[in-house]
C-alpha cells in the first residue's frame, strides 16, 4: 500500500522531495480532513475528488510595451480584465468553510455593543499581564548575564 501523504514526518518530506513533487504537481483529489492534495486518491487518508481541477500549463511571457492611453482609451471599458465568473467554484470542502466563515461574521456583527466592550476590556487586561511578565522576564535575563559577566571575570575568561 502506498504510504498517504498525511502520514509523512518532516523529515521524509525532505528525503522523498522529488516524490512528492510528482504526487502533489497536478492534483485531482483533496484530502477532506487535512486539505492536502494529490494526483491519485492512494496518497490521501481521507480523499475527496476536486471538482473544478485546473491544469497547469506553462506560460512563456513575452515584455510588452506598455500601453498608450488616451482620452477614448481611458473612457472605454477594459475588456481583458478577470471576470469572477471565469474562476475555479471551490470545491466542496472550501465551500463548506466558506459557508461556516459568513456564519461567524454573521453572528460577530449581530453581537450587542456592551459584549464587545466587555471583550476588549478582557483584552486589554491581558496586554497589561503580558507586558508585565515580558518585564520581568526581561529584568530575569539582565540579571542572569550580570552574573555571567562576574563569573567569567572572576574565572578570568574576559
Amino acid at each position: 500500500m502506498v504510504k498517504s501523504l498525511c502520514k509523512y514526518r518532516r523529515a521524509e518530506i525532505a528525503d522523498q522531495f522529488a516524490t512528492i513533487t510528482k504526487i502533489v504537481s497536478e492534483p485531482t483529489f483533496i484530502c477532506a480532513s487535512c486539505t492536502r492534495v494529490a494526483s491519485d486518491k492512494n496518497y490521501l487518508c481521507k480523499p475527496s475528488r476536486l471538482t473544478n481541477t485546473v491544469s497547469v500549463t506553462p506560460m512563456i511571457l513575452t515584455p510588452t510595451p506598455p500601453p498608450v492611453m488616451t482620452l477614448a482609451a481611458s473612457t472605454a471599458p477594459i475588456s481583458n480584465a478577470i471576470n469572477v465568473h471565469q474562476l475555479p467554484m471551490p470545491t466542496a470542502v472550501g465551500q463548506s468553510r466558506i459557508e461556516v466563515i459568513t456564519v461567524i461574521e454573521q453572528a460577530e456583527v449581530l453581537e450587542e455593543p456592551d459584549r464587545l466592550l466587555e471583550q476588549t476590556e478582557k483584552l486589554k487586561k491581558l496586554a497589561k499581564k503580558k507586558n508585565k511578565l515580558l518585564k520581568k522576564a526581561a529584568k530575569a535575563v539582565k540579571k542572569f548575564d550580570k552574573q555571567l559577566h562576574k563569573t567569567k571575570q572572576t574565572l578570568g575568561l574576559t
